[in-house]
């Protein structure tokens, strides 16, 4: 269901590749915590006489993408399925065939690279059995090295019908965006029609989000979308954006009088990097000289507003990765978060070295004026920052640090001039 298996902070490059054993390590600790007390060791196939569970590495233990249950066809064909949205049409055409050629059972066969798993107690299927009432296999995903890096579950029946999805928090990051999460579907389920009304935006429904030993779990409904699924490219769906936008209402307002203006000014304190704290801390200030007076309006946004994180399905636009959904943001933020983060992967250079220059196209639907326009590239870009600066200073957070120092010295190089405050 989620191409990016973190929702989580789009756009996150740089550092070092982790060699082959950390990558195999990494995943063994994650199936480790999902099958306690119970022996965790590679395994070649046929030799899992005994084993509670085997599954399967795709495509192999050095470039793992997924871990799928093995000897179980169906469900390891509709993980793989499911599991293409952050690809382009041709991997996921192909991925889709290749899930039809492993529902045979016959491709399985070619995969080398499996996890035994013996012994233990209670699991997190059994957990997960209990909650849904009825039998479960999962697949296991796990996103590279950063901090918001969590295990992600597909969560199928023995013969692989999806019946939830679910996120896995293991640290302070992870559990604090669970529960963003989690209070975000709450808000929209109560507040945006379902899509049998005739809407077309639809966010999934939450079946339950609490505590399992040392783990915290947000289980949410399987949307129904597929590695052929048709996804929105170069331009934001604007009447689904729109809808968003307006799910709480819009509150027009000089920006220094914003809640929004108060989260950002108060971040800086946040920061424990002293250099960082200063630096950001100026660009904060300079932009408040430059824009506090400027009247906008303010409503909701997802926060991770990009192809990869929707899909259409019979005329319904399905969106996923609500982690990030916050209210009270600049009209605009999720139209530039989309065009850059999308602009950002088939981009030769690094990120953030030079200016936006044409980010503002993206708002002319909005009918801003120039003053508006430009000013909201840069609140867009300094909520950004404040998100990389905030995530790289986490224990895993080091892959973030070189496109967060990078945002910051463009934030820099720019200043914003000083103008009176005008009406978009």
């Amino acid at each position: 269901m989620s191409g990016t298996v973190n929702g989580e902070v789009s756009g996150e490059t740089g550092g070092a590749p982790p060699d082959g054993e950390q990558v195999r390590r990494a995943w063994i600790e994650a199936v480790e915590e999902l099958w306690p007390d119970a022996r965790v060791e590679s395994a070649a196939p046929g030799a899992s006489d005994g084993a509670r569970r085997e599954l399967a590495f795709l495509p192999d233990a050095r470039r793992p993408r997924l871990l799928v249950p093995a000897g179980m066809p169906g469900a390891a064909a509709a993980a793989l399925r499911r599991y293409s949205h952050d690809l382009g049409l041709k991997q996921r055409v192909s991925r889709g065939l290749t899930a039809a050629a492993v529902r045979t059972g016959l491709p399985e066969r070619t995969l080398k690279d499996r996890l035994r798993i013996t012994g233990g107690g209670t699991s997190v299927e059994d957990h997960l059995a209990e909650l849904l009432g009825r039998p479960v296999v999962v697949s296991v995903g796990l996103g590279s090295p950063r901090a918001n890096r969590k295990p992600i579950l597909h969560v199928l029946s023995p013969r692989g019908e999806p019946v939830a999805f679910v996120k896995v928090g293991d640290t302070g990051t992870a559990r604090a965006l669970l529960s963003g999460e989690a209070d975000a579907l709450t808000y929209l389920n109560a507040r945006l029609p379902g899509p049998d009304s005739g809407a077309r935006l639809h966010v999934p429904r939450l079946l339950h989000h609490g505590t399992w030993r040392t783990l915290d779990l947000l289980v949410l409904e399987p949307l129904p979308t597929s590695a052929r699924g048709w996804r929105p490219r170069g331009q934001a769906p604007p009447a689904e954006t729109r809808t968003l936008f307006e799910v709480g209402g819009v509150e027009r307002a000089p920006l220094r009088d914003s809640g929004f203006w108060d989260t950002l000014a108060a971040s800086p304190a946040r920061i424990l990097d002293e250099r960082q704290r200063n630096r950001f801390g100026d660009v904060v200030e300079t932009a408040g000289k430059a824009h506090g007076d400027l009247v906008l309006d303010f409503g909701a946004w997802h926060g991770d507003w990009t192809p990869w994180n929707m899909a259409w399905h019979r005329g319904v636009l399905r969106v996923w990765d609500w982690e990030r959904f916050a209210r009270g943001v600049p009209n605009g933020f999720d139209l530039l978060h989309y065009r850059l983060q999308e602009a950002m992967r088939t981009a030769s250079g690094a990120p953030y070295t030079t200016w936006p220059d044409t980010a503002s196209r993206a708002l002319e639907p909005l009918g801003l004026s120039d003053a508006a326009a430009g000013a909201t590239v840069r609140l867009y870009l300094l909520e950004l920052c404040r998100r990389y600066l905030l995530a790289a200073q986490e224990p895993i957070g080091g892959p973030l640090r070189a496109d967060t120092e990078r945002l910051l010295g463009l934030l820099h190089s720019r200043p914003p001039r000083t103008a009176p405050g005008r009406n978009p």
